[in-house]
């Protein structure tokens, strides 16, 4: 047999030696930014205080209207705004929440309709809802030159759903019984005041079922973060607005809520109407 062959094999270090490179490094790839925080999402407006929870205090269509008028008004003045930290963002958020807002309110609606009611109690309900309308407009015409009775008008048209038309409907007829001499000028009769009576107390268990229906109020309490968030904001930009137009009067008072403006003139005039008249003091004379 032929002799085996053996090789000699020299032992390679385990450490391998650094290699020396011409190429630059590559930059490290940048991150992506984190999305901006959006305060109109339904995340966003659950977060808040539970201070944002209660109903409205204007109609929602007079909101959402004077939240889209004071956004170009503001967007249209930007420039001067800006110098006293009303910034465009700002601007634009309160935009994008009246938007909001409105969808909210169509959400809330569509809810509402969809709460299972029988049909008599939808009837009743379609029922009450004229009856409330009709009350409120003769009074807006019969008291038309009561300016307290205009405010107290006001207060009862706020807010909305099954709940609401039935503290309405309450609240008018006490409204008709201190106001009864203006009746005769209305298409309002004593059946309407008793009718509203009725269909109050009738509609007692379907405004409970509406407020025990998630969906329902899961909408609802959406609606009413959103205005109060939107309202907060507004607040901000109508304050910012009058400082910043300070030396324009005309120009800085489109910076206000006219229906909250119109409710405090009300509220000044109805507390003059019940001031009591007292008469002077008499001072002894000398």
């Amino acid at each position: 047999m032929p002799p085996k062959r053996t090789t000699k094999s020299n032992p390679v270090s385990s450490k391998a030696e650094p290699r020396a490179s011409s190429k630059t490094p590559a930059p490290r790839a940048k991150r992506p930014a984190a999305p901006r925080h959006d305060p109109t999402t339904d995340e966003a407006l659950l977060a808040l205080d539970p201070g944002y929870a209660p109903a409205p205090d204007i109609p929602l269509s007079v909101a959402e209207r004077e939240l889209t008028s004071l956004s170009r008004l503001a967007r249209a003045e930007q420039a001067r705004l800006s110098r006293v930290g009303i910034t465009a963002d700002k601007v634009d958020l309160l935009a994008r929440f009246a938007r909001r807002l409105g969808a909210l309110e169509k959400a809330w609606q569509t809810a509402r309709g969809a709460v299972q009611l029988t049909s008599a109690q939808r009837r009743l309900r379609d029922e009450a809802e004229a009856l409330d309308a009709k009350l409120v407009a003769g009074g807006r015409w019969g008291c038309r030159n009561d300016p307290a009775a205009q405010a107290e008008l006001s207060r009862i048209a706020e807010g909305s759903g099954l709940a609401d038309t039935i503290q309405d409907l309450r609240d008018l007829v006490d409204f008709w019984s201190d106001h009864e001499s203006a009746l005769g000028v209305t298409d309002i009769t004593r059946k309407d005041l008793e009718r509203a009576k009725a269909l109050a107390d009738a509609l007692e268990d379907a405004a409970a079922n509406e407020a025990s229906d998630a969906s329902a109020a899961h909408a609802l309490e959406l609606r009413n973060r959103a205005f109060w968030a939107a309202d907060e904001l507004a607040k901000e930009i109508r304050e910012g607005g009058r400082y910043a137009f300070r030396d324009q009067p005309k120009l800085a008072a489109k910076f206000v809520s006219r229906y909250r403006t119109s409710l405090r003139r009300r509220s000044r005039e109805k507390a003059k109407s019940i001031e009591p008249v007292t008469a002077p003091a008499l001072t002894a004379e000398a």
